[in-house]
């Protein structure tokens, strides 16, 4: 749903550029179950997939920031074992080469597939990813098999992660070239409030916030920072309100 009355209609857009994990994919249900063979060291504790979760999270922002040129398969690898090592396990390495690997077996969210179907009905569809190619060609021809994106820019071809602004730059500059598409055509929707949303803010690029499990708490601790012109709790919910304009 439009959140400002200044948003312009989503007719008004050509392109729809998406992050994935998390958006499109489950990221946190494909982090639990790539991690079983750590959190099976501590069962019955939800409270460690909980604390695993966030501090994948944290970990993920620092090496992305600190090493931009590092693929994202060895991120991976430093996450599970620096996780790992916080909690005093030190891990086998078939364990951290398994989790390095898991990422392109993450699986989507239950309305995402006939969502991007109804969503490339009308308009051109990109992937910006802070994905490494290996996986995501795993991603495209697993999870998303049946979804077709136009054009898929990826990190590892970048030579950076977001939320960093050349992403952001990279993207307005490839999808005008390839599609004669303008900055005010394109419509970024993502989950990422941190990743994603702070940087469209700063650029002055249309975005769409998908909520999914975002807590209240978390969405109202970016305020004044962020500028997302509509809100939907999933995609289905996105490709729903596009089918009534």
């Amino acid at each position: 749903m439009a959140l400002t009355p200044d948003a312009p209609p989503l007719t008004k857009f050509k392109l729809l550029a998406f992050d994935i994990f998390g958006t499109v994919i489950d990221e946190e249900i494909g982090i639990y179950k790539a991690m079983e063979p750590l959190l099976a060291r501590f069962p019955r504790s939800d409270r460690a997939k909980t604390s695993a979760f966030e501090a994948f999270l944290k970990l993920e922002a620092s090496i992305h920031e600190e090493q931009p040129s590092l693929r994202q398969r060895e991120v991976l690898a430093q996450i599970y074992t620096k996780i790992a090592k916080s909690w005093g396990v030190e891990p086998p390495q078939d364990e951290v080469e398994g989790f390095a690997g898991s990422m392109g077996d993450w699986p989507p969210y239950p309305d995402t597939v006939a969502a991007m179907q109804k969503l490339a009905e009308h308009y051109k569809l990109v992937a910006l990813s802070n994905c490494d190619r290996a996986a995501f060609s795993r991603t495209l021809a697993g999870p998303l098999k049946d979804v077709r994106f136009d054009a898929v820019y990826l990190a590892e071809d970048i030579g950076s992660y977001k939320p960093d602004p050349k992403n952001f730059e990279y993207l307005l500059t490839h999808v005008e070239k390839e599609f004669d598409v303008r900055k005010e055509e394109v419509l970024m929707v993502a989950h990422g409030l941190g990743v994603d949303h702070v940087t469209t803010r700063g650029m002055g690029i249309h975005s769409a916030f998908i909520k999914r499990r975002t807590s209240d708490e978390d969405e109202k601790a970016f305020e004044g920072r962020v500028a997302y012109q509509w809100r939907w709790e999933t995609l289905g919910d996105f490709a729903a309100d596009v089918e009534k304009q």
